[in-house]
């Protein structure tokens, strides 16, 4: 039986995740091959995998990695456009994307309110820079979104 211990996905050990994914790695091949073998598509048919606590542990697998990584690509996203702006102070794209990806590290992460707070500074620059650009109206949207959670 397989037992997950509530928490942080980050605090997972490597050595878990390096199992998990050499587990989804070993169930996607024993399932493609047995389609090669059959001489048909993984569409054509769909069977029940023969082992449904694996095959379940490979997707939790997949969904802590695929988590992890919107993180930590978040936190380089928001580094980079930090960066464009510090270059260039009215690149209004940067500004929109900059405070997007506030608001999105807010709303999945730790309701935090600075966060939200930047956010909305962001949005408030990128229409600053560009009122009517192709963004204006997403950023008048998350805009109102923001200003609710921040009541």
């Amino acid at each position: 039986m397989i037992s997950v211990i509530p928490g942080n996905p980050k605090h997972c050990g490597k050595k878990r995740r390096l199992h998990g994914l050499a587990t989804v790695l070993i169930v996607l091949a024993l399932q493609g091959s047995s389609f090669a073998r059959e001489g048909r598509s993984p569409d054509a048919e769909r069977k029940p995998a023969a082992n449904l606590a694996t095959t379940a542990e490979a997707h939790y697998e997949l969904g802590v990695s695929y988590h992890e990584r919107m993180f930590a690509d978040l936190d380089q996203a928001i580094a980079e456009y930090e960066q464009a702006i510090k270059l260039r102070g009215d690149f209004a794209e940067a500004h929109y994307y900059l405070g997007l990806s506030y608001h999105t590290k807010a709303k999945f992460g730790v309701d935090d309110k600075l966060l939200y707070r930047k956010a909305l500074k962001e949005y408030k620059l990128y229409l600053n820079y560009l009122p009517k650009g192709p963004l204006a109206e997403k950023a008048r949207q998350n805009m109102k979104a923001v200003e609710l959670k921040l009541r």
